[in-house]
Parts: structure tokens; C-alpha cells; sequence
């Protein structure tokens, strides 16, 4: 049997980890299906920066290597080098700097109750035989103290070392605070490239090249059918002279600008524009939902409906990765595991404090597995959180896959309402970790406003045993038709009140929620991955044999 070679197009910047996108897990999905098949091969062309992390998502993923190949220009940039050498080192100091504030945190709650024991005592000295006793204590606890002293004196002596300098700082020249200005600013444009102006476009300019390079790999590959693209992001995809197929998932640029221009401004502006290019300068498209198709492509964009081929998802099944075999009790087993996998990746939460010590693997949590964007409306479900643990007393944590930077309003909502040690923040979950978070959860929600298909949350938390409630939404109406179920597992998105209520009965009807839910999913599941990548290959070979290849306008 002969094998058909066909190109995957992949130009992610430097910063992006493709194990937290799920544009990355989609593709390790559609690459697994593709192993049975048997006479497919694909060849995906990426910048320098991205070949390690791809060869670590698919090992992650266990995708095999039978099925793909990876071809990028050689040496990454230099200056890139010398930016991930920075942040290597910059994460190095923080993790030193927390280590020891902790061991210094614990040392002085330790001293701090000591010192409150010992005063009791003192304050409860009224006979002469009290005395002695306290004498004999005192006399016991300096013994004891003094090998600690030892070690302390030092702690003691950096921090005074530290306060001085403190107080130097505030104190110091106008020149100095000018230098440490200027280097507060290097750092925080070193640290998030994405939102400096400057580096920006240095980075702009760098992926610029980086794809006139790809090109060049591309034109050497005269065997590949026909080109795929997974996302619309890449205006040099228009650039291959060669049948080529574009992706558009969704466009919530469009849909959202107000919210994303509060992130990025100017610069989300430029993306937008680069969108917009992408998809005005290619031929033949293909998107997840009829929702996309009519309301995006033809609507907004007036593309040929002939030119737009609809290819849903799959469902996503976590179940393997959590799969326990040859104990008496496989269900308890494999709900321990999870729980062996929850304890470690809560040591990377962002309340690492408070997570660390976190031992209760039966607690009840929600759990929202997804990225923190306007559009995915975080805040409704904060909202709705907040209103089912202060006003009708739900015992619940809530566990989401984010960093509360990426919109500063969350943050705030979190310090302002003292939900610090309530709401848990991860992020960079490993897939077995995701599939052990969905496992323990009491309930998976997902109140996005926008989706290309419907949500991964559904099929992935169903596939372990967890039900869902869902923003009701057209993608996912399209997915879930059974009146009953979308009765079950639908809320309005732009309602908290709503949310919380469906959550709330969730919760107390999960059996019967479930139970539902897996008849919808059942059915679901006669859809394969496998069936998903045949239909993007019978694509791909139409518009090869066709020879759809029209003039760039990139």
C-alpha cells in the first residue's frame, strides 16, 4: 500500500505550549486517528522554536511517530535564545525566592506560637511553686533554643540585611531610581513579549522570517498533495503554491472585540487585521459547526458555501489515560490514582501555600478545564460561584486551568470577594492530570460564549464519569438536540443567576444528570477520530485533483 503525504502548516510564536491549547490537543487527536488508516503520512512544517514542543505534546499524547514527520528550518534565532535563557533564569529565582520564604514563613508561625505558649505561662505565675515550674520551663526552652538560635541569628541577619537595603531604596538618589526604573521596565518586556510593543514586533519580524524559511522547506516537498492548515491566524499559509485547505474554528475577534480590546489594544487590533487577511486570501475552507459556516464564513465573509466543508469533532476520551487494570477494586484503584495525580499538580497552583497542604482528595470541586479569553466568560461562572457558596452554602471548591493574569479582572474578583483559598488556579495540566481532574470533580461547567465545535468538556468529562453543564450556546445546540438533555444541561451564558442554578441542581441531581448525559454521549461516540481525519482527507484530495490553487493575495 502506498502511502499519501499530505503537509500540516503549523506557524505558532515562540511563547505558545501547545499541551494548553486545545488547538494542540485537537491536533494530536486528529494525528492518533490517523494511525488507522495506514496510508496516510503527514508532514507538518513549523518555525525552529516549535519542533521540541511538538515532539513533546505527541509523546505526551502518544501519537506515533509512524504517522507524521516534522520538518522546520534549523538554528532557532538568536535572540530567542537569549530570551528563553532569561525567563529559564528568571523562574529559577522565583522558585529559590519561595522556597525560602515559605521555611521562613513556617519558622516564625512556629516561634510566634511558642512565644504565646510561654506568655500564658508567665501571666499564670501566682505561687512560689509556679515560679519554679516556670523557672524549670524557661531554663528547658533556652537549652532548646540555643541550637536553634544558631541557625536563626543567620535568617535574622539577612533579613535586617534585606530591610536596610529596603529602606536604602526608597531613600536612594534620583539617578538610582531612575536605573532600577529602567530595569523594572527590561524585565516585565522581557517577561511578556506578547504585550510590550516593542518586542511585539520584534517578535513579528522574527516569525516573518521564520516563515519565508518554512517556505523554502515547503517548495522542497513537491510529493505533498495537498497543504492543511488548523487555524486562520497565518496569512504566509497563502503563500504555498500548492492545493491547500484552511481551518477557521471560530472568529472571536469578531464576535468579542470590546473585550479583547481591553487586553491588547493596538496589538490584538493587528491580529485581527492578520485574521482577516488569512481568510480572505484562501480558497477552500473547512470549520467545525454549521454555526461557523453560515454565520462566519458565508455571513461576515461572503465565501462561496461550496467552498466550506463542515467536519465535527470527535468525542474526546480521557478514560485510558486513568484506566486502572488487575486490582480486586478497579474503580477504588484508579480513583486513588487520580488523586496521587490531583496532590501533584496542585504543587503548581498559584496558592501553592495554600494547595500544598491540601490532602483532602474527596473534596467536592467544580472544575473548568479551558483558557482564560473574553470570550470564554469566566466571570459568570465566578459570579455564579460566588453566589453558591456565600448565599446557599455549597461546600464546593472551584478548580480552573488558568493563570488569573490573563484578565485582570478575575484577579480582582478573586482579592476583593476573599476567595484566595476557595477558587484554584493550574495551569499546564498533563493530559493524565486533566483526565484525573475531570474524574474526581463533582461537576464539569463550561460557560464559554463562543465555540468552534462543541466544547472538548463534554465528551471529556462524560468520558470518566463526570456529568456537565454547558452555556447554551448554537455549536453546542448542534451537538446535543435531545430536548431533555439540553433541558438538563443548558444555561443561559449571560445570566450568573442562571448558571448558579443549574449548577445547583446539578449537583444535588448528579446521578440522575448523568445517567442522561450518556445516552447523548453513547451516540456521540459512534463518531470517530478516525472517521474525522478520512473526512479531511477526501477534502484535501478534491481540491488536489482539482487543482485548486488560485493567486495569493497575501
Amino acid at each position: 500500500m502506498s502511502l499519501k503525504q499530505y503537509g500540516i502548516y503549523l506557524a505558532f510564536p515562540p511563547t505558545v505550549d501547545l499541551r494548553a491549547e486545545g488547538l494542540g490537543r485537537h491536533l494530536a487527536m486528529f494525528l492518533k486517528g490517523a494511525e488507522k488508516l495506514g496510508d496516510a503520512r503527514f508532514i507538518i512544517v513549523c518555525p525552529s522554536w516549535s519542533q521540541e514542543t511538538l515532539h513533546t505534546l505527541f509523546e505526551s499524547e502518544q501519537v506515533s511517530a509512524e504517522v507524521f514527520e516534522i520538518a522546520s528550518p534549523q538554528n532557532k534565532p538568536y535572540i530567542l535564545s537569549v530570551f528563553e535563557a532569561w525567563r529559564a533564569y528568571r523562574s529559577r529565582s522565583k522558585r529559590r525566592s519561595g522556597r525560602f520564604q515559605r521555611m521562613l514563613d513556617f519558622a516564625m508561625g512556629k516561634v510566634s506560637r511558642v512565644w504565646q505558649v510561654f506568655a500564658k505561662k508567665a501571666v499564670a505565675v501566682n505561687s512560689f511553686a509556679s515560679m519554679v515550674a516556670f523557672l524549670l520551663l524557661s531554663l528547658a526552652a533556652l537549652i532548646v533554643a540555643l541550637p536553634i538560635s544558631i541557625i536563626a541569628l543567620p535568617v535574622a541577619a539577612i533579613l535586617v540585611i534585606k530591610r536596610g537595603w529596603s529602606m536604602m531604596r526608597r531613600h536612594a538618589s534620583s539617578q538610582i531610581k531612575w536605573c532600577h526604573k529602567i530595569a523594572s521596565r527590561i524585565n516585565s518586556l522581557l517577561a511578556r513579549p506578547d504585550k510590550e510593543g516593542l518586542l511585539f514586533r520584534l517578535f513579528d519580524e522574527m516569525q516573518k522570517i521564520e516563515a519565508g524559511r518554512m517556505q523554502d522547506i515547503i517548495d522542497s516537498l513537491p510529493r505533498v498533495r495537498a497543504w492543511y492548515s488548523p487555524t486562520a491566524f497565518w496569512p504566509s499559509f497563502n503563500k504555498i503554491k500548492a492545493p491547500r485547505l484552511m481551518c477557521v474554528p471560530d472568529v472571536v475577534l469578531n464576535d468579542f472585540p470590546v473585550g479583547f480590546s481591553m487586553l491588547g489594544g493596538n496589538r490584538l487590533a493587528t491580529v485581527y487585521e492578520t485574521l482577516e487577511k488569512s481568510i480572505k486570501g484562501g480558497c477552500n475552507f473547512v470549520t467545525y459547526s454549521e454555526a461557523t459556516k453560515w454565520n462566519t464564513l458565508i455571513d461576515r465573509y461572503g465565501i462561496p458555501a461550496i467552498n466550506v466543508k463542515v467536519v465535527p469533532h470527535a468525542p474526546n476520551d480521557l478514560h485510558h489515560w486513568i484506566k486502572i487494570t488487575g486490582f480486586p477494586d478497579v474503580e477504588a484503584t484508579s480513583r486513588k490514582y487520580c488523586q496521587s495525580l490531583m496532590r501533584g499538580a496542585l504543587q503548581r497552583s498559584t496558592n501553592v501555600d495554600y494547595t500544598s497542604a491540601f490532602n483532602n482528595g474527596d473534596v467536592e470541586f467544580l472544575f473548568y478545564a479551558s483558557q482564560f479569553r473574553p470570550s470564554k466568560n469566566v466571570m459568570t461562572l465566578l459570579r455564579a460561584y460566588l453566589h453558591l457558596l456565600r448565599r446557599r452554602y455549597l461546600g464546593v471548591k472551584l478548580v480552573l486551568t488558568g493563570h488569573p493574569s490573563a484578565i485582570p479582572e478575575i484577579w480582582q474578583f478573586i482579592f476583593d470577594n476573599r476567595l484566595e483559598n476557595d477558587v484554584i488556579f493550574l495551569h499546564g495540566l498533563k493530559i493524565e492530570e486533566l483526565a484525573a481532574f475531570y474524574k474526581l470533580a463533582t461537576l464539569a461547567v463550561n460557560p464559554s460564549l463562543s465555540e468552534g465545535g462543541c466544547p472538548f468538556t463534554f465528551t471529556e468529562a462524560l468520558s470518566v464519569g463526570t456529568p456537565v453543564v454547558m452555556a447554551r450556546i448554537p455549536v453546542t445546540e448542534e451537538v446535543i438536540q435531545d430536548p431533555d438533555v439540553q433541558d438538563a444541561t443548558f444555561f443561559d451564558p449571560y445570566d450568573w443567576e442562571d448558571c448558579a442554578s443549574r449548577i445547583e441542581w446539578a449537583i444535588k441531581n448528579r446521578a440522575e444528570l448523568l445517567s442522561l448525559q450518556l445516552k447523548t454521549y453513547a451516540e456521540l461516540c459512534e463518531r470517530s477520530w478516525t472517521d474525522v481525519v478520512r473526512e479531511h482527507l477526501q477534502v484535501l484530495d478534491e481540491i488536489s485533483a482539482m487543482n485548486a490553487v488560485v493567486p495569493s493575495n497575501a
